[in-house]
């Protein structure tokens, strides 16, 4: 049965490789059609999206989950109560920006009372209406129905500011100075001043800055007032801040960062330009050939540059014709995928540089792609899986990231497989017609077309066949490998338990941002955010009010939420219910307490507590009973990064509680942050899942292609090395897991593919023993691997100067990826498969049973004979073959001469045919018998004789 099946994949692997030599054909024959329909259909894509294009700047609907549970209470709670979205501003106020200077002054008390002022009633236009705070603030949160606003002027409402210094520190710290809450105002004093600083009776005798929050709806209209208030304290273009009656003013608003991340898209519009320009002089560096212009393919490696930004075109009008919304991190598509692009690119040029250039130049390009098509079509099919995967992410950020990369991989491999293969061809036609590269003249040197097969001393040819091979080889160096490699896995895993988690609202500004100063000015001032406490909603529906079981297990889980360990310490701060309130004014007015009696007194007692209370409940308009009742819970402060298990232990609360238990009772616990705060309950466990389910696909692909589950097995290891490499070092380079490093992570497991399984893949065809394999491998896959990963590198190495952090934490993951990508691609592996690797397969047309030599009197060896990097152009193998090989002359310019005669099938059906196959045997046996076989004979398994005659003919003659 295993037999049967790798025999299957053996067919399958055949089956492609012919595919690609019929289509390759194919576009010899049709270059125009290859070439202008996908052009067409690139400048169709280019139209579409720039007019079907959404851009979509908000964070909040980009880096958090959607289909998280905080989303499904809002929507919930939102129907019951109404939008209960809030946006915070935050504004500071720093006398002439010393933050040593000491603001509480009377005269710089009253300074700051005016800014605050002019603030509140400061109007902006929008769409024909002018509005001012009052218009757009929330006052749903407030006991008064009063603008919600965190400020130290709440303690003195309309009274007379003090005109002492002396008069302001005694009121400040009066315990019957209240806010609008009836908080005592000096107990507020950590969120409304900065930096304060307390005498030994803990009484507030300075501070270094006024702290103010602003909270305004989730409307355009309140979007349209943070903007102007930014735009009223600073210049947003050349980000210098204002100046309010000699106070230096700090301000952030959640529209400013939209806004921000927004800006620092167009800034790396540049970043672009220098991307082409820095992949297009490397294509063209490691296309040309030393000294010999007809054999260069610089032309044909500006054109691959190209399609890949054709391809882009395409990708952006599927999506925008799809409706995927552009967001600022699929700016980021174009730099990887012009790193990944050119890999194929570089594959099939090299490939087709090895290629006898005396065959005709149709088959010659087929059979290049007949060798390499196959491992280009996995490498982008696992690419694209890992992308597909991650297009299943609930992060809006990270699902448009994967969906528009995705495509573009697709469409990168459509374009290589027609525009490019066209232009493969006639590249092909111009060198066997002897013409320069670039411009195309008619070279001097009549055999330049056949050029040499040597590449510079210090390439990257030599560096894998002469050098890193041989080295890779030894038992030492395999002894040290492995074990450093284990060594450098287990930082990756000490990195891993360190990792931090979740996202950092600064992190998403540009660097230079007033959003970057305002919250170094918040470090400097030891303001944490957020800044104050949090107002929770447990929302109630379906409770009998009139049963005392009810009431009993609602009075319960009121308690439970006191008792919280993350509940405001001072009890009657704590907890705001409705039913409590009554139940003390009905115990005031000496009312009936019998839960019989509920709605006997509850229209008094509405009327008489005003909107505070009503606020609470939901009542039934036909019978007058509640429908629904909300308790508020006020939390402990603390600091952002630590919200999120605030949320989980309030929710274990309430799940916990007999009414969640009840079928006819929903529980909602809600915040407007808690959308947020799910970011960090939910990215590790997404990342996971994401990486998990991508590997498996990946893996699923490999074993097709690589047929033998020992060579999927390495593969597989490897992907596990590098991404647990890769997100281990996160942590020591300062990089959290948040939604674009996952975008990284899940895009590194179609990198790990093609660091490996290029290598694995020709490991499998080559013949001789694992190190003969190795080297073998390294010296065909080496090179182009190693181009794929700097070309992948120089695309986003200028990420590294861009001002947008987003931009940077994705060089970084792009670095530390191709880092230990080639690192275990081209040594880990080498070593493993040298160790370890399985035995060879071969492709049925391409074995040549005929040419195993047994023995030999000369030099001439086995490994001599052996077929090295040329595949001869047999599709079922031959049944006789004649090569024969005419040295040259003495005279300088005389033509070499070199046939080749197959009988059986051929290539264009039965009968014997001519093909222009450069033999390797001939080649080494050339270079290394010339001078050591005169009169020589050698024998062959089968008996035949070959002839060395004065060094001047070789003939080898098999008969099957």
């Amino acid at each position: 049965m295993g037999r049967s099946w790798f025999g299957i994949l053996h067919a399958f692997d055949h089956l492609l490789a012919s595919a690609f030599y019929r289509l390759s054909h194919m576009a010899g024959r049709n270059k125009v059609p290859f070439i202008l329909i996908p052009v067409a259909l690139a400048l169709a894509g280019l139209a579409t999206f720039l007019s079907l294009m959404v851009y979509e700047p908000r964070m909040d609907a980009l880096y958090f989950p959607t289909d998280s549970r905080a989303v499904y209470d809002d929507a919930a709670v939102e129907k019951i109560w109404g939008d209960q979205g809030i946006r915070f501003s935050q504004v500071m106020l720093v006398w002439q920006g010393n933050f040593d200077a000491n603001v509480l002054t009377a005269e710089r008390f009253a300074k700051a009372h005016k800014v605050v002022q002019g603030i509140l009633t400061d109007r902006v236009d929008h769409d024909g209406k002018t509005v001012n705070f009052t218009d757009v603030c929330v006052r749903s949160r407030t006991p008064d129905d009063s603008c919600f606003l965190l400020s130290v002027f709440n303690g003195w409402n309309n009274e007379t500011l003090p005109s002492t210094d002396e008069q302001l520190i005694e009121q400040l710290n009066a315990p019957t100075r209240v806010d609008r809450w009836k908080r005592p105002l000096r107990d507020e004093v950590p969120l409304l001043l900065a930096k304060a600083h307390y005498d030994a009776e803990g009484r507030v005798e300075s501070a270094a800055a006024y702290h103010f929050v602003f909270a305004s709806r989730q409307t355009d209209e309140g979007a349209a007032w943070e903007t102007n208030l930014v735009s009223q304290i600073l210049d947003v273009n050349t980000q210098e801040w204002g100046e309010r009656e000699g106070f230096r003013v700090y301000v952030r608003t959640e529209h400013s960062i939209d806004t921000e991340i927004e800006r620092s898209v167009g800034g790396n519009l540049s970043l672009m330009v220098i991307v082409f320009v820095v992949l297009i002089g490397y294509a063209v560096s490691v296309t040309y050939r030393h000294r010999n212009l007809v054999r260069s393919q610089m032309l044909v490696a500006l054109t691959g540059v190209a399609i890949v930004g054709l391809s882009l075109c395409l990708t952006y009008g599927i999506c925008a014709l799809a409706g995927i919304p552009f967001t600022a991190v699929v700016g980021l598509s174009p730099f990887l995928i012009l790193g990944i692009g050119v890999d194929n690119i570089f594959i099939i040029i090299n490939t087709l540089h090895e290629r006898d250039p005396d065959l005709e130049s149709r088959e010659r390009v087929s059979l290049t792609m007949k060798e390499c098509g196959p491992s280009i079509t996995m490498t982008t099919l696992t690419s694209f899986v890992a992308f597909a995967a991650g297009a299943g992410s609930s992060f809006p950020v990270v699902k448009g990231f994967c969906l528009y990369t995705a495509i573009a991989i697709l469409s990168v491999f459509l374009f290589t497989i027609t525009t490019f293969l066209a232009f493969l061809h006639l590249d092909a036609i111009r060198q066997r017609r002897n013409r320069l590269d670039l411009i195309c003249c008619k070279s001097r040197n009549e055999e330049a077309y056949r050029g040499s097969h040597k590449r510079l001393a210090f390439g990257l040819t030599a560096i894998f066949k002469k050098h890193l091979g041989p080295l890779l080889s030894k038992q030492v160096v395999k002894a040290a490998i492995i074990p450093a490699f284990l060594l450098l896995l287990y930082g990756g895993i000490s990195g891993i338990l360190r990792l931090e988690q979740g996202l950092h609202i600064r992190d998403l500004a540009p660097y230079g941002s007033f959003i970057r100063a305002y919250y170094a000015a918040e470090d400097r001032l030891e303001l944490e955010e957020p800044v104050q406490s949090l107002d929770l909603t447990v929302s109630i529906t379906g409770l009998n009010f009139t049963s005392a079981e009810d009431l009993t297990l609602l009075e319960q889980l009121t308690r439970d939420l006191e008792d919280s360990e993350y509940a405001h310490p001072e009890r009657r701060k704590a907890i705001t219910s409705f039913v409590r309130a009554y139940d003390q004014w009905r115990s005031a007015n000496e009312v009936a307490l019998a839960p019989a009696a509920f709605y006997d007194h509850l229209g008094t007692f509405l009327k008489q507590q005003g909107a505070p209370l009503q606020r609470f409940v939901v009542l039934d308009e036909a019978d007058g009973t509640i429908k629904h009742m909300r308790i508020s819970v006020r939390t402990v402060g603390l600091p952002f990064k630590d919200q999120a298990d605030l949320m989980v232990s309030f929710r274990e609360v309430v799940d916990g509680s007999k009414l969640s238990a009840r079928s006819d009772v929903d529980v909602y616990i809600t915040h407007p942050y808690f959308f947020r705060f799910e970011q960090e309950v939910a990215i590790l466990g997404q990342t996971m899942q994401t990486m998990l389910i991508a590997a498996a696909a990946v893996l699923v692909i490999t074993f097709i292609f690589l047929s033998h589950p020992l060579t999927v097995l390495f593969v597989l290891l490897i992907i596990l090395m590098i991404d647990a490499n890769l997100m281990g070092y996160m942590t020591w380079w300062n990089v959290p897991l948040d939604a674009t490093s996952m975008i990284s992570l899940v895009l590194s497991i179609g990198f790990s593919v093609d660091y490996s399984a290029h290598l694995a893949h020709a490991f499998m065809l080559a013949p001789g023993t694992r190190d003969e394999r190795m080297q073998q491998a390294l010296s065909t896959m080496g090179t182009s691997i190693a181009n794929g990963g700097m070309s992948t590198l120089l695309a986003t190495l200028p990420l590294a100067a861009s001002p947008s952090s987003i931009f940077e934490v994705f060089f970084k993951m792009m670095f530390m990826s191709v880092l230990f990508g080639m690192l275990h691609g081209l040594i880990f592996l080498p070593v493993l498969l040298s160790i370890m690797g399985p035995p060879a397969i071969s492709r049925a047309d391409e074995k040549l049973p005929s040419l195993p030599v047994a023995k030999t009197s000369s030099s001439l060896s086995r490994d001599a004979l052996r077929p090295e990097r040329h595949k001869p152009a047999y599709r079922n193998g031959p049944d006789k073959m004649r090569l024969h090989h005419q040295q040259p002359s003495a005279h300088r310019g005389q033509k070499m001469q070199r046939s080749a005669t197959v009988g059986g099938h051929g290539q264009r059906g039965h009968g014997g045919h001519r093909v222009s196959e450069d033999p390797p045997i001939l080649q080494q046996a050339a270079e290394e018998e010339s001078e050591e076989t005169n009169g020589s004979s050698i024998e062959v398994t089968d008996g035949s004789p070959i002839e060395v005659t004065n060094g001047s003919s070789i003939y080898v003659s098999i008969d099957k």
